[in-house]
């Protein structure tokens, strides 16, 4: 694979027959041609190469048989409302890459579905949280390729790696001892975030109030004419020692229909970052929301904007400090970013004929952005 160097140490040499066995099943040629040559590890420190087999290894990163969604491991169906038959029937999904975000939790995985006796021919499904499942008539490497190649044509929040000449393949060894001699090996994605960011917030961003005097409070305005648009109203610690942001979904005067958010503001609830130049501070998926009531669907008309509280608990911190340290730092070089996704979003932005967009994100950040 051209477009991503494997490095000196990488590659295993694996038993593939013992793997079968173990497995129940063999695994597509490419995939094994894959571990042959670059082994067990993580590109971009975003998308693992899992281990071929079913039990833990050493790696600490999860195996094939681990990541796969069996009668033993259903909490995967549960999260995802999935009608896949589970491993090893028939159609059913075997796993083979991992995908996390920036905390390292789970953020989605590629699957083969088993659809006949000659793995080779299987498609690959791809789940990413808060997204559907997608098949792609590809195999798992010609899916890395396409990542790898075309990453420039697909959206920053939609994909996990950062394509040729930029990705890193790391091998799990490699990336152990370069953490024992103190070198981040992921320290080379810094200045590719920030341009990333900077790209997608060029994109996003729209319609964001001005700030008052205050410093952690913005005097409200009337909505531009972009539709819709999210605004951070204020940010406080109570003494319960969590960050409680108040924000408003809000509609431009010349919208009549109104928008109907999903509780608690989309499918899987806002999403919450806080960043500095160090990178990630602090991030929370599925933040918890306080709306005025507790009506299904949430709606937002032009004459009246949803105003709610969303509680981002102390966990989400990423390191020692406190959120009253990190909130002291959002009027110098830090900011906090909230992003809720719901299809209402993308249904009214598509149906509006002030914008040619359907992204189903609203995007605020704190301090406001001119």
């Amino acid at each position: 694979m051209a477009l991503m160097p494997p490095g000196p140490e990488g590659g295993e040499r694996v038993d593939w027959l013992a793997v079968e066995r173990d497995l129940g099943s063999r695994l597509p040629a490419d995939f094994r041609d894959l571990v042959a040559v670059y082994g067990v590890g993580t590109i971009d420190e975003r998308v693992m190469v899992l281990p071929p087999r079913s039990t833990a290894h050493e790696s600490e990163i999860p195996s094939v048989g681990q990541m796969t969604p069996s009668a033993e491991k259903t909490a995967w169906l549960e999260h995802t409302k999935s009608t896949y038959p589970l491993w090893p029937a028939p159609g059913s999904l075997l796993c083979g890459l991992r995908m996390v975000d920036g905390n390292g939790d789970l953020w989605g995985a590629v699957y083969w579905r088993t659809t006949g006796p000659d793995p080779d021919r299987w498609p690959v499904v791809v789940w990413e949280r808060c997204h559907p499942f997608v098949e792609f008539g590809l195999t798992m490497t010609g899916l890395l390729v396409r990542w790898l190649s075309e990453a420039a044509d697909i959206d920053f929040d939609q994909r996990m790696v950062f394509g040729a000449p930029h990705s890193r393949f790391i091998h799990w060894r490699a990336e152990r001892a370069m953490r024992e001699r103190g070198v981040d090996p992921w320290e080379y994605l810094e200045p590719l975030y920030l341009e990333a960011n900077e790209e997608w917030e060029e994109r996003n961003v729209a319609g964001v109030p001005r700030t008052s005097g205050a410093t952690h409070e913005i005097e409200t305005q009337a909505p531009v004419s972009s539709i819709p648009q999210l605004a951070i109203l204020g940010i406080s610690v109570p003494q319960s020692g969590d960050l409680l942001i108040t924000a408003s979904a809000a509609l431009g005067s010349g919208q009549a229909a109104p928008m109907r958010l999903t509780p608690p503001l989309g499918p899987q609830g806002p999403v919450v970052e806080v960043t500095g130049p160090e990178g990630l501070l602090a991030v929370a998926f599925g933040a918890d929301v306080t709306a005025p009531a507790a009506e299904s669907p949430l709606l937002v008309s032009a004459a009246e904007p949803l105003v709610f509280e969303v509680r981002v608990l102390k966990s989400a911190i990423l390191n020692c400090a406190s959120w009253p340290e990190l909130v002291s730092r959002l009027t110098n070089d830090a900011s906090l970013k909230l992003v809720v996704q719901d299809p209402a979003i993308a249904a009214l932005r598509a149906a509006s004929t002030e914008t040619s967009g359907a992204d189903d994100v609203m995007v605020s950040w704190w301090p406001p952005r001119g």
